[in-house]
């Protein structure tokens, strides 16, 4: 029955899509050419020749949200994960129609025309997938349009699976039972789900049940017992999930299936920022760096004439820093401490009333001016405008033996700001806390959440305790 609903839905959502890429066809025709809010200088095309071209239009622009998925089952997938595939298909709809145009008209057609077309596209395909989403969620949370799964393994990892889906109720997804060969648990219950065993019943258990979903919340050898039954269930059509075992890793991204040959592999330990991600993030960094340096360069040459004239050194210092995987850096400061101030005691944090800090470098530390020439670094790609900060080798070994996920964060380019930071984790403060902080950062790295960070900044320097 669920089958039939899910294929009934597919089918609403793909004829709503079709009117509505008529419609939006028809109204932009109107709009272009006879709003008058923008202006017409090459004549006005035929409206019959414009209606004509709507077949071949709403032919691409199906083919086109198609081929990202909108009409496959979206139960599980994020509202977010949704509009982007909508924005990607109504892109991709208005670059195979400026192809078929260009090949099949003997004129250019109107790019203006174009551009509204795809505009409209995206906003009335918002509207009629997330309207549908509403819908359905609405409806789940009232006990309707339901899955029924079962977890295997009564354990600590399937009670937290079950716990999670139910704080997600448009899931629309109902566990009816665990199924574990612990005889301890046979027989009772857990999070209000009865405990059925031994696993070898499953079979009996999911055909009772009418099951449509099962989860594998085992790993190792109790795991390999089960697959020969999760065979046979497969092939009469039951959903299998597995969640991954990772031992005593740690995923800092979503986890990513990547094929080789005959073999499917998960990655445990990616970097969130990939393909286009990682170029988009370094023309960000490079362009809005050089912006702030220029905006910064007369309060610099100041500071350097400030530093120059109440002690004696350069006015900058170089310090070794670790940065992405691992690789060292040259990281620029305004110097705020005398020259050969780690003579005698070596590397060690700043602390409170530092002896060893000019007179101007107390106040610099506590503005965090001094960290102004590390845009330098950021415009050479060095550093990141946001990201976690960077330490020092020797820190940087010792905190790796403390932490075995410390070194997790050097997956992203070392940042003059982070989300650390801005919650006043930073100097002298608790590490462990810190590294919490920039493993959040890592695994939910997004451009609003840099763009956050770097708004957010200014307002923390000022109320900061922790700079000295």
């Amino acid at each position: 029955m669920l089958r039939t609903y899910a294929t009934f839905i597919s089918l609403f959502r793909s004829a709503a899509d079709i009117v509505i890429i008529g419609c939006a066809w028809i109204a932009v025709y109107h709009l272009r050419f006879y709003s008058g809010i923008l202006s017409v200088t090459k004549g006005v095309p035929d409206f019959k020749e414009h209606l004509i071209l709507g077949l071949p239009i709403i032919c691409i622009c199906y083919f086109s949200c198609s081929l990202r998925g909108l009409y496959k089952p979206k139960r599980i997938q994020s509202m977010f994960q949704q509009l982007i595939e909508i924005l990607e298909a109504s892109i991709l709809s208005g670059l195979f129609m400026l192809a078929f145009l260009y090949y099949t008209q003997s004129q250019p057609y109107s790019r203006k025309l174009l551009v509204l077309f795809v505009a409209m596209l995206f906003a009335g395909l918002v509207f009629s997938h997330l309207f549908t989403i509403a819908i359905m969620r609405n409806l789940r949370r009232k006990g309707y349009n339901l899955r029924y799964y079962a977890v295997i393994g009564a354990g600590k990892k399937g009670q937290q699976l079950v716990r999670d889906i139910e704080q997600i109720g448009w899931f629309g997804l109902k566990c009816r039972f665990f199924v574990d060969n612990n005889p301890n648990r046979i027989g009772t219950e857990l999070l209000g789900v009865p405990v059925y065993g031994p696993v070898e019943k499953l079979t009996e258990l999911a055909n009772a049940e009418h099951i449509d979903e099962i989860y594998l919340a085992l790993g190792g050898a109790e795991a390999q017992v089960v697959y020969s039954i999760l065979e046979h269930l497969q092939s009469i059509g039951i959903t299998i999930r597995i969640i991954p075992d990772w031992g005593n890793l740690i995923s800092i991204s979503d986890a990513r299936a990547v094929p080789v040959g005959s073999q499917l592999l998960f990655s445990a330990a990616d970097s969130p920022l990939s393909s286009y991600n990682i170029i988009l993030k370094e023309i960000f960094d490079r362009i809005v760096g050089l912006i702030l340096l220029l905006a910064c360069a007369i309060p610099m040459v100041i500071i350097a004439v400030l530093i120059k004239l109440t002690s004696k050194g350069p006015v900058f210092y170089e310090q070794i820093r670790v940065g992405m995987d691992q690789k060292e850096f040259n990281m620029l400061k305004f110097r705020t401490m005398t020259v050969d101030a780690e003579k005698e005691n070596g590397p060690q944090w700043a602390k409170p009333y530092d002896p060893r800090r000019t007179r101007i470098g107390a106040w610099l530390r506590g503005a965090s001016l001094d960290e102004l020439p590390q845009l330098i670094n950021v415009v050479k790609g060095e550093m990141s405008l946001v990201g976690p900060r960077p330490e020092r080798p020797l820190f940087v070994k010792r905190f790796s033996k403390e932490y075995k996920k410390y070194i997790l964060r050097y997956k992203l380019k070392a940042g003059m700001t982070g989300w650390a930071q801005i919650h006043s984790f930073r100097g002298d403060t608790s590490l462990k806390k810190r590294l919490q902080y920039d493993l959040y950062y890592i695994r939910n790295w997004s451009f609003r959440l840099d763009l956050w960070i770097l708004l957010q900044t200014p307002w923390q320097i000022i109320k900061s305790k922790n700079a000295y």
